[in-house]
């Protein structure tokens, strides 16, 4: 590990109390490294706007994120060894480090990939026109999380999932939004009443319709179906919401 003057926390805004759990897990290497916890995705989240929150795909929150690495440097007590300019990006997978780092950079120079775990080693990368260095980190995997924050975790993609689990993550996501946002289930599916909150298969039967999901005999692919719906929460089309992290 280089030496470095700070730690770049990436975190998903829509997940309530992420940035708790990434934490503890960094403290647990660098007790005494100053964090900068950095707030991606707010505009899909329904919780409150974090101060620290841009949107990585606005050139303009370039300039923003450089003055505040500065600033954070600059104020940090740091030994010699430490005053290096040189910062390293942390956080979950999917958490938006590659386009956070191709943002400071100028250009595609870290690699994107929905596929948790791609990145597997350091890479240095000099800010263009400053004297920062930046560090890409592979992504945090957190131990012993409980049953329903994993499937949580595999359901937004950061944790990888597994053959089987598919189908558990995406029921249970049909199970978290029927309790705390129905209207959503409502509108995804292609009845829009309140048949689809019936049960699961009903839904899924129902979003399959709506776009046309079909096998090869014509039949309805439920399967793609699930897909879909997945896709759909990753990508954030389903609107603003906020996911909680549940200790069992």
């Amino acid at each position: 590990m280089p030496y470095l003057s700070l730690i770049i926390l990436l975190v998903d805004s829509r997940v309530l109390d992420l940035d708790r759990i990434y934490l503890s897990e960094i403290r647990k290497r660098w007790p005494k490294k100053n964090i900068l916890p950095i707030y991606t995705k707010s505009d899909l989240s329904l919780g409150v706007k974090h101060k620290n929150s841009f949107n990585l795909l606005q050139p303009s929150s370039r300039r923003k994120l450089i003055k505040l690495i500065r600033e954070e440097i600059e104020k940090s007590d740091l030994d010699d060894k430490e005053r290096t300019n040189s910062a390293i990006v942390m956080g979950g997978a999917n958490s938006g480090k590659s386009s956070f780092i191709n943002l400071l950079v100028g250009r595609k120079k870290a690699k994107k990939s929905p596929e948790p775990g791609t990145t597997r080693a350091l890479s240095r990368h000099k800010i263009p026109s400053t004297n920062l260095i930046i560090y890409d980190s592979p992504g945090i995997f957190p131990p012993n999380l409980g049953r329903n924050s994993k499937t949580l975790f595999q359901l937004l993609n950061f944790l990888p999932s597994t053959p089987d689990s598919r189908e558990n993550y995406s029921e249970w996501a049909f199970e978290y939004l029927k309790e705390n946002y129905p209207e959503k289930i409502v509108l995804l599916s292609s009845n829009e009443n309140q048949e689809s909150l019936e049960s699961y298969d009903s839904f899924i039967r129902s979003l399959a319709e709506k776009y046309k999901l079909l096998e090869k005999k014509g039949e309805l692919s439920l399967f793609r179906a699930e897909q879909k719906f997945v896709e759909l929460i990753r990508k954030g089309a389903i609107g603003r919401i906020t996911w909680k992290i549940y200790n069992s």
